[in-house]
Protein backbone atom coordinates (compact mmCIF):
# COMPACT_ATOMS: atom_id res chain seq x y z
CA UNK A 1 0.00 0.00 0.00
CA UNK A 2 1.44 3.35 -1.06
CA UNK A 3 0.39 6.25 1.15
CA UNK A 4 0.44 9.74 -0.38
CA UNK A 5 -0.23 13.27 0.80
CA UNK A 6 -3.33 14.84 -0.72
CA UNK A 7 -3.23 18.22 -2.45
CA UNK A 8 -5.91 20.47 -3.93
CA UNK A 9 -5.74 21.87 -7.46
CA UNK A 10 -3.61 24.78 -6.21
CA UNK A 11 -0.97 22.33 -4.94
CA UNK A 12 -1.87 23.11 -1.36
CA UNK A 13 -1.69 20.24 1.13
CA UNK A 14 -5.08 19.28 2.51
CA UNK A 15 -3.59 17.62 5.59
CA UNK A 16 -4.91 14.23 4.49
CA UNK A 17 -2.90 11.11 3.76
CA UNK A 18 -4.51 8.30 1.76
CA UNK A 19 -3.66 5.19 -0.19
CA UNK A 20 -2.89 6.46 -3.69
CA UNK A 21 -5.73 4.52 -5.31
CA UNK A 22 -8.32 6.07 -2.96
CA UNK A 23 -8.19 9.61 -4.34
CA UNK A 24 -11.53 11.26 -5.11
CA UNK A 25 -12.37 13.97 -7.62
CA UNK A 26 -10.56 17.18 -6.71
CA UNK A 27 -7.83 15.34 -4.79
CA UNK A 28 -4.33 15.09 -6.20
CA UNK A 29 -1.04 13.42 -5.38
CA UNK A 30 2.39 14.44 -6.67
CA UNK A 31 4.13 12.32 -9.31
CA UNK A 32 7.50 12.81 -10.97
CA UNK A 33 8.62 12.29 -14.55
CA UNK A 34 12.39 12.04 -14.83
CA UNK A 35 14.14 12.53 -18.16
CA UNK A 36 17.78 11.44 -18.14
CA UNK A 37 19.87 13.04 -20.89
CA UNK A 38 23.43 11.96 -21.66
CA UNK A 39 26.28 14.01 -23.14
CA UNK A 40 25.33 12.82 -26.66
CA UNK A 41 21.81 14.29 -26.23
CA UNK A 42 20.20 10.87 -25.97
CA UNK A 43 17.45 10.22 -23.46
CA UNK A 44 17.07 7.11 -21.36
CA UNK A 45 13.72 5.43 -21.84
CA UNK A 46 12.39 2.35 -20.13
CA UNK A 47 10.00 -0.30 -21.31
CA UNK A 48 7.35 -0.97 -18.70
CA UNK A 49 7.10 -4.52 -17.41
CA UNK A 50 4.29 -6.70 -18.76
CA UNK A 51 3.25 -7.05 -15.09
CA UNK A 52 2.33 -3.34 -14.83
CA UNK A 53 -1.37 -2.50 -14.46
CA UNK A 54 -1.19 0.52 -16.73
CA UNK A 55 0.48 0.57 -20.14
CA UNK A 56 2.39 -2.74 -19.87
CA UNK A 57 5.16 -3.18 -22.43
CA UNK A 58 5.14 0.48 -23.47
CA UNK A 59 8.05 2.93 -23.46
CA UNK A 60 8.23 5.79 -20.94
CA UNK A 61 10.56 7.95 -18.90
CA UNK A 62 11.61 7.05 -15.36
CA UNK A 63 9.03 8.13 -12.84
CA UNK A 64 6.87 7.43 -9.84
CA UNK A 65 4.68 8.80 -7.11
CA UNK A 66 5.82 10.92 -4.19
CA UNK A 67 5.16 9.06 -0.94
CA UNK A 68 3.80 10.75 2.17
CA UNK A 69 6.51 12.68 3.99
CA UNK A 70 8.78 12.95 0.95
CA UNK A 71 9.41 15.66 -1.62
CA UNK A 72 9.33 15.57 -5.38
CA UNK A 73 13.11 15.98 -5.44
CA UNK A 74 13.56 13.09 -2.96
CA UNK A 75 11.47 10.92 -5.27
CA UNK A 76 13.75 11.62 -8.25
CA UNK A 77 16.72 10.15 -6.39
CA UNK A 78 14.68 7.21 -5.02
CA UNK A 79 12.98 6.23 -8.28
CA UNK A 80 16.24 6.28 -10.25
CA UNK A 81 17.88 4.14 -7.55
CA UNK A 82 14.90 1.73 -7.22
CA UNK A 83 14.06 1.26 -10.90
CA UNK A 84 17.57 1.42 -12.37
CA UNK A 85 20.17 1.17 -9.62
CA UNK A 86 21.24 4.60 -10.89
CA UNK A 87 22.69 7.38 -8.71
CA UNK A 88 21.66 10.91 -9.68
CA UNK A 89 24.09 13.66 -8.72
CA UNK A 90 22.20 16.70 -7.42
CA UNK A 91 24.28 19.16 -9.46
CA UNK A 92 22.98 17.42 -12.62
CA UNK A 93 19.31 17.73 -11.64
CA UNK A 94 16.99 20.44 -13.00
CA UNK A 95 13.32 21.07 -12.23
CA UNK A 96 11.46 21.93 -15.45
CA UNK A 97 7.71 22.24 -14.92
CA UNK A 98 4.51 20.92 -13.35
CA UNK A 99 1.10 20.15 -14.78
CA UNK A 100 -2.17 18.62 -13.56
CA UNK A 101 -3.69 15.37 -14.75
CA UNK A 102 -6.85 13.66 -13.51
CA UNK A 103 -5.54 12.56 -10.11
CA UNK A 104 -2.00 13.86 -9.91
CA UNK A 105 0.20 16.89 -10.26
CA UNK A 106 3.20 15.88 -12.34
CA UNK A 107 6.62 17.44 -11.70
CA UNK A 108 8.95 17.17 -14.69
CA UNK A 109 12.68 16.82 -13.95
CA UNK A 110 15.76 16.67 -16.16
CA UNK A 111 18.95 14.83 -15.21
CA UNK A 112 21.91 15.78 -17.40
CA UNK A 113 24.23 12.91 -16.61
CA UNK A 114 25.76 10.00 -18.50
CA UNK A 115 24.38 6.49 -18.17
CA UNK A 116 26.13 3.18 -18.76
CA UNK A 117 23.30 0.83 -19.69
CA UNK A 118 25.29 -2.29 -18.82
CA UNK A 119 25.77 -1.08 -15.24
CA UNK A 120 22.08 -0.49 -14.53
CA UNK A 121 20.22 -2.90 -12.24
CA UNK A 122 16.64 -2.95 -13.48
CA UNK A 123 13.75 -3.53 -11.10
CA UNK A 124 12.16 -6.39 -13.03
CA UNK A 125 8.68 -5.90 -11.58
CA UNK A 126 8.51 -2.45 -13.17
CA UNK A 127 11.15 -2.23 -15.91
CA UNK A 128 11.62 -4.78 -18.69
CA UNK A 129 14.29 -2.99 -20.73
CA UNK A 130 16.05 0.37 -21.13
CA UNK A 131 17.48 2.20 -24.11
CA UNK A 132 19.28 5.42 -24.93
CA UNK A 133 17.58 7.09 -27.90
CA UNK A 134 17.76 10.39 -29.72
CA UNK A 135 14.78 12.73 -29.59
CA UNK A 136 14.03 11.86 -33.23
CA UNK A 137 14.03 8.14 -32.36
CA UNK A 138 11.68 8.75 -29.44
CA UNK A 139 9.40 10.84 -31.68
CA UNK A 140 9.14 7.77 -33.94
CA UNK A 141 8.35 5.52 -30.96
CA UNK A 142 5.55 7.93 -30.01
CA UNK A 143 4.23 8.04 -33.60
CA UNK A 144 4.10 4.23 -33.70
CA UNK A 145 1.99 4.23 -30.52
CA UNK A 146 4.66 2.38 -28.54
CA UNK A 147 5.05 5.04 -25.81
CA UNK A 148 2.78 5.69 -22.84
CA UNK A 149 0.40 8.35 -24.23
CA UNK A 150 0.13 10.27 -20.97
CA UNK A 151 3.79 11.38 -21.12
CA UNK A 152 3.46 13.57 -24.21
CA UNK A 153 3.14 16.83 -22.27
CA UNK A 154 6.04 15.87 -20.00
CA UNK A 155 8.15 15.10 -23.08
CA UNK A 156 7.32 18.51 -24.58
CA UNK A 157 8.38 20.25 -21.35
CA UNK A 158 11.68 18.35 -21.44
CA UNK A 159 12.32 19.23 -25.09
CA UNK A 160 11.49 22.87 -24.37
CA UNK A 161 13.88 22.81 -21.41
CA UNK A 162 16.66 21.66 -23.73
CA UNK A 163 16.00 24.61 -26.04
CA UNK A 164 16.38 26.88 -23.03
CA UNK A 165 19.82 25.37 -22.35
CA UNK A 166 19.08 23.52 -19.12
Amino acid sequence: MEMVEIYNRFREKTGQIKERKELKEGEYRISVHIWILDSQNRILIEKRSEKEDKFPGMWAQVGGGVKAGETSKDTVFQECKEELGYEVQEENLFYLASYIRTRDIVDVWLVKQNVIIEELKLQNDEVAEVRLVTLDEFDQIIEKGEAVPSINLSYLFMKNGLKNKF
